[in-house]
């Protein structure tokens, strides 16, 4: 179950589009509903029901909170339990064997998660901009700006575009990327990286340097991965008070939810969030040309400034495909 992304909490969808009736969604190869019932909650089911396999998401939720499957009426609690099954005697029932197959889900920063494992799901490993109070001073910590649209395209290659430094200067050359290209000297430039690994999270580093001069022509930009597939990036040395939190959500092998949460630490950059939006998904082309997920790169070409990629690559293979960890991803 959910074998491209497996073991994991991740977004789904904002709790906004949680409304009256049951909705779809696909997540990592699996079909599921969420709901919101008679006391405000979200529940979040396999999209099947345990009687003849027909989908709960056609259904509706009962004047008590529960999902009631569309073909025969059965009834779910969120947390999966058969409540009622019509045109039965109930002293001929064993409820407890008719359940529907729960997941565990949060609401964390104006989402709702769910978690793709079997058994007790552990406690989220998120940034404190997603799960705290901003500084005294500054917004609300629900002022979060939310977008998210479909990609077709696998879930790694949009991660491993999101922890590119490189390509920016040429996929954004008319957006953000263009003061790298203005500051290029003519003797070329390099990136320089510093990379930490703390508990739950790997932070990137990037500068850009003249190799003329060795000087640096160009403000650094700071990211951080969170395993699997969240990477945020912080615009301190650029003056915005913004933290961008970019999720590549998998819907099947084929296609991945690009799921964008917006800290906003000033009152006034909301606007400044949606101008992010279209220089952020000028990547959409690109990646849609790749085939795939991420290989390992006995398969492609490398170069130092690749570092970053291939740390997410060695990741991949080794904790989600398993390839055996003497496999060496590098050339």
């Amino acid at each position: 179950m959910f074998d491209l992304l497996p073991n994991v909490w991740t977004p789904v969808l904002p709790i906004a589009e949680i409304e009256n009736q049951p909705v779809a969604v696909a997540l990592a190869g699996e079909r599921i509903v969420l709901f919101r019932n008679s006391k405000d909650e979200i529940g979040a089911l396999l999209d099947r029901c345990p009687h003849r396999g027909a989908a709960l998401s056609l259904g509706r939720v009962s004047a008590d909170g529960c999902l009631e499957c569309p073909y025969h009426g059965w009834q779910f609690h969120k947390d999966g339990a058969c409540t009622h099954v019509p045109l039965n005697n109930p002293a001929d029932l064993q409820l407890s064997k008719l359940s529907a197959v729960s997941l565990p889900t949060r609401i964390i920063a104006g989402l709702v998660w769910v978690f793709t494992g079997e058994g007790e799901a552990p406690e989220p490993q998120l940034p404190d901009s997603l799960t705290q109070l901003p500084p005294v001073g500054y917004a609300n910590a629900e002022s979060y700006f939310i977008y998210h649209e479909v990609w077709n395209a696998h879930w790694t290659r949009i991660v491993e575009n999101l922890m590119d430094y490189v390509h920016v200067p040429f996929v954004h050359r008319n957006s953000f990327g263009s003061e790298i290209v203005k500051n290029a000297t003519p003797a070329g430039s390099f990136v320089e990286f510093k990379i930490t690994q703390t508990e739950h999270s790997v932070q990137f580093f990037n500068r850009l340097h003249s190799i003329e001069s060795g000087l640096e022509i160009e403000p650094g930009l700071g990211s951080e991965w969170y395993q699997p597939n969240l990477v945020v990036l912080k615009f301190d040395e650029m003056g915005i008070p913004i933290r961008m939190h970019s999720f590549a959500i998998p819907i099947d092998r084929d296609r991945s939810r690009y799921l964008l949460v917006f800290q906003l630490l000033a009152p006034d950059t909301v606007e400044v969030a949606k101008e992010f939006i279209s220089p952020i998904v000028e990547d959409r082309v690109t990646i849609e040309s790749q085939v795939g997920e991420i290989p390992t790169t006995t398969e492609e070409c490398n170069v130092p400034s690749d570092r970053a990629t291939l740390l997410f690559r060695r990741w991949y293979h080794q904790t989600i495909v398993k390839l055996p960890r003497h496999v060496s991803i590098l050339r």
